[in-house]
C-alpha cells in the first residue's frame, strides 16, 4: 500500500484546508464510502498511474463546493490496475471531515474512489481491502488510534455509509458493502470484548453508586482509564465473559442482546447493593 500526502497529489495551496484539528483518541469509528464517481476510461474503479490517482484528487478538492473546496473525506483509497493501493491524504487523519452527517468528528472517513453500485469490483479487490486492514490496524495499535473501532457494526469493524442513521443513500455501494467483512484490523482479543453498549449499560450501574466509585477509582461517565478499569472489574466479579455472554462463554442462550440488557443492569444493581 502506497501514501501520498497533500503536497504529493498536488492539493491547491490557494484553497484553504478544510476541518478542525481533533486528537486520535476522539476516533471510534471508520465509516466506507465511495465516491461514486464514473470514469469512463479503461477498466471501471481501476487506475493505471500515480498521474491518473493525483488528478483524480485534485477535482476532488472542487467537486463539493456544498460541502467547502476541500476534499471531504479524510483518506481517499484507489484500488490499482497492478493490485496496489493507493490512500490519498484528504483532509487528514487528524482533522474533521464532511463525509457523514454527526459523525465528522468521531469517524475516520475512507472513500473507494469509483462507483461501486453501478461498476464492479476490482479484479485485485479482496487483496487491496486487506492492505487497507493491515494500514488501520498500524493505525490503532501504534500510531494513537486505540480507540478505533470502538464503535462498529456486531458482525464487522467498519461501518457502511448506508448503515448511518442519519444517511440516506447507498454508499458505499454493492460491490464494496458486501466486502466490508475483510477489512478487519482489530486484534481477535479487543475483538471479543464487551460491546458498547453492554458497556454502557455496566457504567450506568457502577455510576449508581453513592460516591460513584468502584476498585477504588472515581466513575466520572467518560470512557477513560478509571471507567475501564471499574468495568473490568465488575466484569470478573460477575463472571461477564466476551461481548456481554454471562457464564459459558460458548452458551448461546446466555448472550445479553439489546432485549434483554435490562437483565445485566438489574444484574449490576444488585452485585452493586450487596
Amino acid at each position: 500500500m502506497r501514501l501520498l500526502g497533500r503536497d504529493e497529489w498536488g492539493a491547491d495551496p490557494a484553497l484553504p484546508r478544510r476541518g478542525h484539528q481533533i486528537g486520535a483518541s476522539y476516533r471510534t469509528e471508520v465509516i466506507i464510502h465511495h465516491t461514486a464517481t464514473v470514469d469512463g476510461k479503461g477498466a471501471p474503479n481501476e487506475w493505471g498511474t500515480l498521474e491518473a490517482v493525483k488528478l483524480r484528487m485534485r477535482r476532488l478538492q472542487t467537486a463539493r463546493p456544498d460541502l467547502g473546496l476541500d476534499v471531504p473525506y479524510n483518506m481517499v483509497a484507489f484500488c490499482m490496475r497492478d493490485g496496489d493501493l493507493v490512500v490519498c491524504e484528504g483532509r487528514g487523519l487528524n482533522r474533521t471531515g464532511a463525509h457523514t452527517r454527526d459523525r465528522n468528528r468521531t469517524a475516520l472517513g475512507i472513500a473507494f474512489y469509483g462507483d461501486f453500485e453501478a461498476g464492479p469490483a476490482p479484479r485485485y479487490f479482496d487483496r487491496q481491502l486487506r492492505a487497507l486492514a493491515s494500514w488501520l490496524r498500524t493505525l490503532r495499535n501504534e500510531l494513537g488510534f486505540a480507540r478505533l473501532g470502538y464503535s462498529r457494526p456486531a458482525d464487522r469493524q467498519v461501518w457502511g455509509h448506508r448503515e448511518i442513521r442519519s444517511a440516506r443513500t447507498l454508499c458505499p455501494g454493492e460491490a464494496l458493502q458486501d466486502r466490508l467483512l475483510q477489512i478487519r484490523f482489530i486484534d481477535e482479543e479487543d475483538d471479543t470484548a464487551m460491546d458498547r453498549s453492554t458497556w454502557k449499560l455496566v457504567q450506568k450501574a457502577l455510576q449508581s453508586q453513592e460516591p460513584p466509585l468502584y476498585a477504588g477509582k472515581r466513575i466520572d461517565g467518560l470512557p477513560g482509564g478509571n471507567t475501564n478499569i471499574a468495568v473490568r472489574a465488575f466484569e470478573r466479579r460477575v463472571g461477564l465473559e466476551s461481548r456481554g455472554v454471562i457464564g459459558e462463554r460458548n452458551n448461546p442462550n446466555a448472550s445479553i442482546w439489546p432485549a434483554t440488557r435490562e437483565l445485566l443492569f438489574s444484574t449490576a444493581a444488585g452485585v452493586l447493593g450487596s
